[in-house]
Formats: structure tokens, sequence, C-alpha cells
């Protein structure tokens, strides 16, 4: 969660009763853990982090990022001069 500062902690009966005003709070960059009987159950984050949460683990992301770091290991690598 790179772009969210602080989460706090939300049970979800005070989630039910205040529901909108945490949306609200969420959409303006807000992260929350609620928690269920005390132990975390969800995450609610802006939109703009879950998708870079999906994104970052996304099957296909994953993959080249397995690739890359095999590569790296046999030292097959790019200078940054070759990249320009």
């Amino acid at each position: 969660m790179s772009g969210v500062g602080r989460v706090a902690e939300i049970g979800v009966k005070e989630l039910k009763a205040t529901a909108s005003a945490v949306i609200e709070r969420v959409e303006a960059g807000a992260a929350y853990v609620v928690t269920k009987r005390g132990r975390p159950a969800a995450v609610l984050l802006p939109i703009e982090e879950a998708e870079d949460l999906v994104l970052a683990n996304a099957d296909e992301y994953l993959r080249m990022r397995r690739e890359a770091r095999a590569a790296y290991a046999k030292g097959k690598t790019v200078s940054l001069k070759e990249l320009r």
C-alpha cells in the first residue's frame, strides 16, 4: 500500500453504521483494515491502490518478474547506455 498513509482499523459494526462516511474517506485516500470480532477480515483501499495491488500480483507480471530475476542472476543484463 505504497500511496496510502496510516491504516486505521474499523469494526464491522461501526462500518455498517458509518459506511457512507468511511467510503468518502477511502475515496480521499484513507485505508482501513476491517475487523470482525477483533480479527482482521478485509481491507478497504482507494481504487488506485487496489488496482496497483491487483496488477502487482497479476500472473503475467509475476512471470515477467521471475524471468527478469533469473536473467539477472545469470548475468544477462543490459547497460543503461544500451537501453538508450
